[in-house]
């Protein structure tokens, strides 16, 4: 489906009950040369003295990638939180530290600067790949904290990647320093429009600090903000004893299910618009989830856009749909059409500030994809691009769209 909604509170096909209506102006987005931007990528350490708390699981300062913005693009920002998953227990995370470093400290980075700078699809320099933001200032914080950009807990004592009481979870610590040192070093105080951005464990992010981060940027900056690959589809695990369409009713979602004792271990917090009032720990775990932070009355107003595929593969591999190549049996393809059914009616039944970009494929990030960004994708209005929908959005986001493919 393909549903438009002009003007401030259009409904763009969602139910919009009790929504905010959208006042964010319109605005063109220019170029002074289509050459591609010149700026090398840099990568800056956050500095603990400053910054204590912005640590990574280990200890190690936070980082992130920045290339400074050039000629028209000077004052436009895009600002992306990296993904990686998350761990939530003593077994997951000792799995991490052991098989993922680089999602536990910035060590690998310090020893070899090069493998942090590569910055591809929305946060490409080249025109061809980017042609609406390849001059913006383009950031990308690293993931170090395992805590989906939420967490406020301090280790004790030396860290030990085996003892996850050792460990630091503060992700939102990052973020907010990032976006500090961003104002006093590198012009983001002159911003005169901000995106928030990031992909899977990072899209996430964008929705549990949304509404703190509209508070941080400059005053008088348009504020808009961009989910990709972490839009939750409630389904329950795949089970081929129970009965078509094998969703197990007593295992829920595997994502689900892991976040309740991953907020625990991290002293994490979601959207603190939502968990001011959240008085209990079932309500804390809302507080994550997209479904009821974009919902009708959810707590996320602003204008959002969200890109999700129906068949995520990710959520799928967490659910219990491994065996991606090869043939599927017939319980597994029943529950991934379950699953991308149940897909479309929650990205459908958002608020009516969301706009949707959600073809029927399988696959997982697609923003910072150097294919998948600037693939034609099939819906019933014809073949459209996530490069071109997020840059029309981008422009007029209170004009709803919604590609959801059928």
């Amino acid at each position: 489906m393909r549903v438009t909604g002009g003007g401030a509170g259009g409904t763009g096909g969602g139910t919009g009950g009790g929504n905010a209506a959208c006042t964010t102006a319109p605005v063109m987005i220019s170029h002074t040369t289509g050459s591609p931007n010149a700026n090398a990528n840099q990568l800056v350490f956050l500095s603990k003295a400053s910054y204590p708390q912005a640590v990574c699981n280990d200890g190690t300062p936070g980082a992130y990638v920045l290339r400074a913005g050039q000629g028209a693009g000077v004052n436009r920002w895009v600002i992306s939180l990296q993904g990686g998953g998350d761990c939530y227990d003593q077994a997951s995370c000792a799995s991490r530290a052991s098989g993922s470093p680089k999602l536990v400290s910035t060590t690998p980075y310090a020893n070899s600067s090069g493998q942090a700078l590569g910055l591809d699809g929305l946060l490409s320099p080249t025109a061809t790949t980017n042609p609406d933001f390849y001059d913006a200032n383009e950031v990308q914080i690293l993931y170090c904290s395992s805590d989906d950009w939420s967490g406020a807990k301090t280790g004790a004592g030396a860290f030990n990647g085996n003892d996850d009481t050792t460990w630091n979870f503060q992700g939102r610590a990052i973020l907010n320093a990032a976006i500090a040192d961003l104002k006093a070093k590198y012009g983001l105080n002159n911003a005169t429009e901000v995106m928030l951005t990031g992909q899977s464990a990072g899209g996430l992010g964008v929705y549990v600090n949304t509404n703190n981060v509209a508070k941080l940027v400059p005053s008088g900056a348009r504020f808009v903000a961009y989910s990709d690959a972490a839009f939750l589809d409630e389904v329950n695990v795949f089970n081929p004893a129970v009965a078509s369409p094998y969703d197990d009713p007593s295992q829920p979602p595997a994502e689900e299910a892991m976040k309740g004792p991953g907020i625990v271990l991290w002293n994490g917090t979601g959207d603190p618009v939502c968990n001011a009032t959240a008085t209990t720990s079932m309500a804390q775990l809302e507080c994550y989830n997209s479904q009821q932070l974009l919902g009708p009355g959810g707590t996320i107003t602003l204008p959002m856009m969200v890109s999700e595929v129906e068949q995520d593969q990710a959520q799928l591999s967490s659910n219990g749909v491994t065996a991606f190549t090869g043939n599927l049996t017939a319980q597994e393809q029943a529950y991934i059409q379950y699953f991308s059914g149940q897909m479309r009616t929650g990205l459908a039944t958002t608020n009516s500030n969301v706009s949707i970009f959600a073809p029927d494929v399988l696959a997982h990030v697609e923003a910072t994809d150097p294919t998948l960004f600037v693939q034609p994708q099939t819906f019933p209005a014809g073949q459209l691009t996530l490069q071109q929908v997020v840059g029309a959005w981008y422009q007029t986001p209170c004009t709803v769209q919604r590609d959801i493919a059928n």
